[in-house]
């Protein structure tokens, strides 16, 4: 590869104003590409377009009109990546259905409906990188429905990779990684999680966002790259 793949291709990142997809657009746009982030916090969207120099537009993935109206937007794209921020937590005993509902919504259905209205814009040489959990692959308790949705995005990815053809459609499935995702613990509790999963990773540490973001590139430049599911974990599956 020449380094310039991505040199006015027009990138568009949902899930891009923080964590992972944040790193993907300040990555893309390095790489010369012109990004469109979108997402549903409007003020991260106006520091993401502050601070990357990107162009943004809301969306709620889970409103298939929200999507809609994105594409019709952004107009023609060269390539997606779609990064769900969406989880649910705890025992399936307990666990209530709207989080259910809202992680299935966010991470399948969400996904499915960003690439529905992606497609009839996105060039013949284009692809779309989908995003999953680690957790999909490596079980935990308490984590059953995302890990549900994980193995359900990397399934749905490598279907999509022969029905979209010539458009390449890869996922990638990403360890653990340092995003605001997490914030929801307590900072005490955390940062034991992250240092038990360090520990336990062969790497030594946890991912961070230009860790996953660095493959999402690879995968966007590479043109014989198709139907892949990437573990980026630093080793944690072995």
């Amino acid at each position: 590869m020449s380094g310039k793949e991505l040199t006015d291709r027009h990138v568009v990142v949902i899930g891009g104003s923080s964590g992972i997809g944040r790193a993907v657009a300040a990555r893309a746009r390095a790489a010369g590409a012109r990004v469109t982030v979108a997402s549903r916090s409007e003020h991260k969207l106006a520091a993401a377009a502050a601070e990357l120099g990107v162009t943004t537009h809301p969306v709620d993935v889970t409103d298939e009109e929200s999507v809609r109206a994105l594409f019709a937007a952004t107009g023609e794209l060269d390539h997606l990546v779609v990064c769900p921020g969406e989880m649910a937590n705890g025992s399936v005993l307990e666990v209530g259905a709207d989080a259910i509902r809202a992680c299935l919504d966010t991470k399948l259905v969400g996904q499915l409906l960003a690439v529905r209205h992606a497609h009839g814009r996105l060039a013949a040489d284009g692809s779309i990188v989908l995003l999953a959990g680690a957790g999909g692959y490596k079980p935990f308790p308490g984590m059953s429905v995302t890990a549900a949705a994980n193995v359900g995005i990397g399934a749905m990815g490598r279907s999509l990779a022969l029905e979209l053809a010539p458009v390449r459609v890869n996922v990638l499935v990403a360890g653990l990684v340092d995003t605001p995702l997490w914030d929801f613990l307590p900072e005490d509790d955390r940062a034991a999680f992250f240092a038990a999963t360090a520990a336990d990773t062969p790497v030594g540490r946890i991912g961070q966002p230009d860790d996953i973001a660095a493959s999402v590139l690879h995968l966007l430049e590479n043109a014989f790259v198709n139907g892949a599911l990437l573990h980026v974990d630093g080793g944690a599956l072995l």
